[in-house]
C-alpha cells in the first residue's frame, strides 16, 4: 500500500487547526438528503443522542442501494452541498445489521485520498459499511487530492461540522440495516483533531473514537464525557509532531479516570489500566510520518470490532 505524506503545511495552519478545536455544541437537524443521498433527519436517532434502545436500525429489511463507492454521494446541510463516498459490503443482505465507520480525511485533502486507507468494510471482510464525509471546502471532485493546496478543505469543530456528522448518521441507519451500539469514527491529522473534539461534544454519538496524527482537544465542557478511543501517532511525524498525541494520551488518559500503569496490546499499542471498562484509552505509536499506516488501520479495526 503506497503511503502519502503531506507536502507542507504551515505552520499557521496548523496553529489555528489547534486553537479552533474548542468544544462547540452540537447542531441541530439539517435537511433532507440530495443526490446520492436519502431523506434524513436527525430526532429520534438511535445513534446520535442517547444510548441505542436496539440492535437493529431503522434501515433494516428496506431495498438495499449499494452505491459506486468512488461515487460522490450529497446531502444538504443549512443551505450548503456536502458531501460523502459510502462503501457498502457486497454481500449485505440489508437485514443482518452491520458496524458503521466514519473516516476523515485531513486538512487540504478530500475523502478519494483515504478509500484504501480507510479501508474498513473490507479489513472487516463484510461485517461494516464505511462512510467518508468530506469537511467544508470545494467539491471533492473524484481524483485524489493530498496536500496539494487544489482544495484546503478543513473540519473545524463547528456546529456547522458536528450538523453534518450527526445528520449523516441518522440518515445511514435510516437506509441501511446497522447496529446502533456499534457507530465508530476515526480521523487523520485535522480530522483527528475534530475525532478528538466530538468525543468530548458528543462522546455518546460513536461507541469508539480513534484519531490518527492528531491532537487535542485540550478540555471537555462535560467530565462525563468518558470515551471509549485509541489514539495513534507516527514517532517520524514532522507535520503535526508526536508531542502533539502524546498531549491527547495524557488528556484522555486524565479525563476518564484512568491509571499510569500500561500492558501491551495490538501492534505498537499501549492499554492504561484503571479506566472504566467502558472507556478504554489505548496509545499507538509506530516508525512512520504523516500518513494512514495499515497498520495504524487494522489496530483501529480491531480496536473497534473488540469493543462491547
Amino acid at each position: 500500500m503506497l503511503k502519502k505524506t503531506v507536502a507542507a503545511i504551515p505552520a499557521m495552519v496548523l496553529a489555528a487547526t489547534c486553537v479552533a478545536y474548542a468544544q462547540a455544541p452540537a447542531g441541530g437537524a439539517a435537511g433532507a438528503g440530495e443526490g446520492g443521498s436519502g431523506t434524513a433527519g436527525v430526532s429520534g436517532s438511535s445513534g446520535a443522542g442517547g444510548a441505542p434502545t436496539s440492535t437493529r436500525s431503522p434501515g433494516c429489511g428496506k431495498p438495499l442501494s449499494r452505491p459506486n463507492p468512488r461515487t460522490q454521494q450529497t446531502m444538504s446541510i443549512d443551505g450548503a452541498t456536502r458531501y460523502y463516498l459510502l462503501d457498502v459490503p457486497s454481500n449485505t443482505d440489508n437485514d443482518t445489521p452491520l458496524a458503521l465507520v466514519f473516516g476523515l480525511h485531513g486538512f487540504d485533502m478530500n475523502n478519494v485520498a483515504v478509500i484504501d486507507l480507510f479501508n474498513f468494510t473490507s479489513r472487516s471482510n463484510g461485517q461494516a459499511i464505511t462512510v467518508l464525509p468530506q469537511g467544508e471546502g470545494p467539491p471533492p471532485g473524484d481524483v485524489s487530492h493530498w496536500g496539494d493546496g487544489v482544495l484546503e478543505s478543513r473540519w473545524m469543530a463547528n456546529e456547522t461540522n458536528y450538523t453534518f456528522i450527526q445528520t449523516l448518521l441518522t440518515d445511514l441507519q435510516d437506509r441501511y440495516c446497522i447496529d446502533p451500539s456499534r457507530l465508530f469514527i476515526t480521523g487523520f491529522s485535522m480530522g483527528g483533531f475534530f475525532t478528538n473534539s466530538l468525543a468530548c461534544a458528543h462522546p455518546d454519538w460513536f461507541r469508539g473514537f480513534a484519531p490518527v496524527a492528531g491532537g487535542g482537544p485540550g478540555s471537555c465542557a462535560s467530565a462525563a464525557a468518558k470515551p471509549a478511543i485509541m489514539v495513534t501517532h507516527g514517532t517520524q511525524d514532522d507535520i503535526v509532531t508526536i508531542d502533539s498525541g502524546e498531549g491527547s494520551r495524557d488528556f484522555w488518559v486524565d479525563q476518564n479516570g484512568c491509571g499510569q500503569t500500561t500492558t501491551a496490546s495490538f501492534t505498537g499499542c499501549q492499554s492504561y489500566a484503571g479506566c472504566p471498562d467502558a472507556s478504554p484509552v489505548i496509545y499507538c505509536v509506530g516508525n512512520w510520518n504523516h500518513t494512514i499506516s495499515s497498520t495504524a488501520s487494522a489496530n483501529i479495526w480491531s480496536f473497534f470490532n473488540g469493543l462491547d
